[in-house]
């Protein structure tokens, strides 16, 4: 598999961001994401934008997901 750069895709009409890391096998690719865990799931009084972390099947770290963004990034 070739790895590609770390990439940066924002939806303004959904409102979501995602980083793609290199290891992501691309948007819509079968088996990509096996799991999602949510930042404020893994640290107490998290209060900060909603971050999903996405994990392949082997348990590494392909994808962040940013919701609401318009909230907190600044163009």
């Amino acid at each position: 598999m070739v790895k590609s750069k770390i990439r940066l895709e924002r939806r303004r009409n959904d409102d979501v961001a995602y980083l793609y890391l290199p290891a992501h096998a691309g948007r819509g690719a079968p088996g990509s994401v096996a799991k999602h865990i949510s930042l404020s799931s893994m640290i107490e009084n998290y209060r900060g934008p909603e971050v999903l972390l996405d994990f392949d099947k082997d348990g590494e770290l392909v994808g962040l997901e940013f919701l609401r963004v318009s909230e907190t990034l600044v163009d």
